[in-house]
């Protein structure tokens, strides 16, 4: 498949799952700070995981305090949903589907979008230097070809065999031909993407006070 084509499919944007499914130890459930959890989960990416705590606990004979860990959740809610932290999350390509206090929400989800924006831009930067590396290095492999079938081509005996290898020379620099191609796209788009981060980057400015 032709780079290009490849570059449409997209990079994945989303983090490996910051929570999972929370597994705990016998030792774990029997010792839980079940406010703590609630703190850390929510102070972590938002994302209640009772639910899976619970279940895991419930597994081992314990129960858990649920009332502590929503108490816990809430106060570290208040944490994870400053603006800032809404923009660096975003940015570092989490995914938030919960909720934030009322007088958070507008500008955590504001500062989160602006996040997802750099995001993806960064990751169409990364694809077509991916693209542009892929390339290169397939040129080279295919010309180290090229240049091991024109040794053939000198040591063939007889005519028939030479004709074999010309065609499959041939068929080397079509396929070169197609991977100059899709270099010149993907060099094409490194320097419009990179712009287009300068231009976002100055627009964003330290607004919502990261250094990124």
């Amino acid at each position: 498949m032709k780079l290009r084509a490849l570059a449409l499919v997209g990079a994945v944007f989303a983090l490996a799952a910051l929570a999972g499914c929370e597994t705990m130890s016998a030792e774990e459930c029997a010792t839980a700070d079940w406010r703590q959890l609630g703190y850390a989960d929510a102070d972590r990416s938002g994302q209640d995981n009772l639910a899976d705590r619970a279940e895991s606990c419930a597994e081992k004979g314990i129960g858990a305090d649920a009332q502590a860990y929503h108490r816990g959740f809430e106060d570290g809610l208040r944490a994870f949903c400053q603006p800032p932290r809404g923009f660096d999350f975003a940015r570092r390509g989490g995914s938030f589907n919960g909720y934030c206090p009322a007088d958070l929400d507008e500008d955590f989800r504001y500062a989160y979008g602006d996040g997802r924006r750099v995001y993806d831009l960064q990751q169409s930067i990364d694809a077509a230097q991916s693209n542009v590396d892929n390339a290169i290095r397939r040129r080279n492999e295919i010309d180290e070809n090229i240049r091991g079938q024109e040794g053939l081509l000198q040591a063939a005996a007889n005519d028939a065999e030479r004709n074999r290898i010309r065609d499959v020379i041939e068929g080397m620099r079509r396929e070169r031909r197609d991977v100059n191609d899709d270099l010149r796209v993907a060099q094409e788009q490194l320097p419009r993407l990179t712009y287009q981060m300068n231009v976002l980057r100055s627009e964003l400015g330290g607004r919502w006070g990261s250094s990124w």
